[in-house]
């Protein structure tokens, strides 16, 4: 499995983060002409091989303009939204994210704008067996009728097992 495609589609499913990575894509492309660009909100991923084989590192910059009101608190909501889509119930079952601290705690400046960094460890999830899917399955009650719901017993009841 290709981790980093993994991750990437898990952060895709976000509309705002993906309209975040378009930007970056758009600020790359124009880039190369000289015409000077207004600033503007965006995602920026790089990938490193991880501490462990066969795992990666997620660096994420998310960058504002200096000028944005609100833009700290922009950047915090940004990162814990692709914190978010790197452990959803969904990403658990194709991938493990471990959350990093970051190289620096505070904002930092780029070029023309403000960015806070996120880092994040990938790897595949693991794999689950049998029973874990058992146990969470709801308790049947022994003497129920084929196609009933399940239904949970009383605090002080005590299972058969039989």
């Amino acid at each position: 499995m290709d981790l980093r495609f993994a991750a990437f589609e898990l952060i895709t499913r976000d509309a705002a983060l993906r309209a975040l990575l378009v930007r970056y894509a758009d600020r790359i492309d124009q880039a190369r002409v000289p015409e000077p660009r207004p600033a503007s909100c965006f995602v920026a991923l790089a990938w490193s091989n991880g501490d462990q084989p066969g795992s990666q590192l997620l660096t994420a910059r998310v960058h504002a303009p200096r000028q944005l009101p609100g833009g700290r608190p922009f950047l915090d909501a940004t990162l814990a939204r692709l914190r978010a889509a790197l452990t959803a119930p969904a990403a658990r079952r194709v991938i493990s994210t471990r959350c990093h601290p970051p190289p620096r705690a505070g904002v930092e400046d780029g070029v023309d704008t403000i960015f806070r960094t996120g880092l994040f460890g990938i790897s595949p999830a693991a794999a689950r067996g049998s029973g874990a899917a058992l146990l969470e399955l709801a308790p049947w009650p022994a003497h129920a009728p084929v196609g009933a719901r399940p239904s949970l017993a009383p605090r002080d009841a005590v299972p058969s097992m039989n």
